[in-house]
């Protein structure tokens, strides 16, 4: 389940709860699986006309972009953003609440709490992705998992978007949600995305993407429906997400800069522990090795010389 919200930041943590609560409820899972192909029809962008004229280069889509959200300079100015918000599930019934922190360069740490679920915490302290739930209990990210994390916190990826891409190319317009968009191809290594951008405000309207969860793949569609300016950057406050079947609805009613403390980051104990090296068991901790038999060497005696005997003496006459 994928976060459609703001930063991108704020999108794996969600994936990350999501894929819990669909593990642990197999039965779910699968009626959701079943349903996904004709909602994914449902809520599918408008396919693209045949393009009449030369599109748009990426590039100068993706530069307009940026400026529209703030630019590069306003971005770097902030060291760190702290955001809240609610979290609507209709489909399931499920409300709850989000918390992220995110820092400069690649920091985060986000907390999202669902009613009957408890909460999913998530973080990234700039080398351990980690993410703790009584669902799945506390992990250590590893392999693709962890390099998405270590992607997705990187907070100036929003305003560099050809640092998180390898290739961007223009490949069609058409309806994203209720949004006229250029349509953007994006590719780094194995890892695909569609990225729509609104023809008449420049602004980055979703995007279509697979996400790799402790689930497995994850197919995700994000809309941002509305957008908000925040100490001279525009933010998406409200994102309706598909994914794994289901509908996730974000708003966004507070966001402040630089506020948040280093400390916000630290790997809590639980994770700590995780790091630490298990100790060996008593079957397979080896016997010592046996001391050498040490023998003190013989010390010569001293030879005690003997006492010579007197000679005899010849009385005199």
């Amino acid at each position: 389940m994928n976060l459609s919200c703001n930063k991108s930041t704020i999108r794996y943590p969600l994936c990350i709860a999501v894929a819990a609560i669909l593990a642990s409820a197999p039965s779910l899972h699968a009626q959701e699986s079943r349903a996904q192909e004709s909602r994914a029809q449902e809520s599918a962008p408008t396919p693209a006309p045949a393009a009449k004229a030369t599109l748009p280069d990426a590039k100068l889509i993706v530069e307009k972009s940026v400026a529209a959200i703030g630019g590069r300079e306003a971005w770097s100015k902030r060291k760190s953003m702290e955001m809240k918000g609610t979290i609507d599930l209709p489909g399931q019934n499920i409300k709850g609440t989000i918390f992220s922190r995110t820092a400069q360069p690649n920091k985060m740490a986000t907390t999202i709490a669902l009613s009957g679920l408890g909460e999913f915490r998530t973080g990234f302290d700039g080398t351990v992705g980690w993410s703790s739930d009584k669902l799945s209990g506390t992990r250590l990210m590893t392999g693709k998992e962890l390099a998405t994390i270590a992607r997705e916190a990187d907070y100036m990826k929003d305003v560099d978007p050809f640092r998180r891409w390898e290739k961007m190319e223009t490949t069609g317009e058409g309806s994203f949600g209720s949004f006229d968009c250029w349509k953007i191809s994006a590719s780094k290594g194995e890892e695909k995305a569609t990225l729509w951008y609104e023809k008449t405000t420049s602004l980055p309207r979703g995007f279509e993407m697979t996400v790799d969860t402790q689930l497995g793949k994850l197919a995700v569609v994000t809309i941002f429906v509305e957008y908000k300016d925040f100490d001279g950057i525009k933010l998406p406050v409200r994102s309706e997400a598909a994914q794994g079947g289901q509908k996730i609805i974000t708003t966004y009613d507070s966001v402040t800069h630089d506020t948040v403390e280093p400390t916000a980051f630290d790997l809590p104990p639980e994770v700590k522990a995780l790091l630490e090296p298990e100790p060996a068991d008593e079957d397979d901790v080896p016997p010592p090795a046996p001391k050498p038999e040490t023998t003190k060497p013989e010390v010569p005696k001293p030879e005690v010389p003997k006492p010579e005997a007197p000679k005899p003496t010849t009385p005199k006459i």
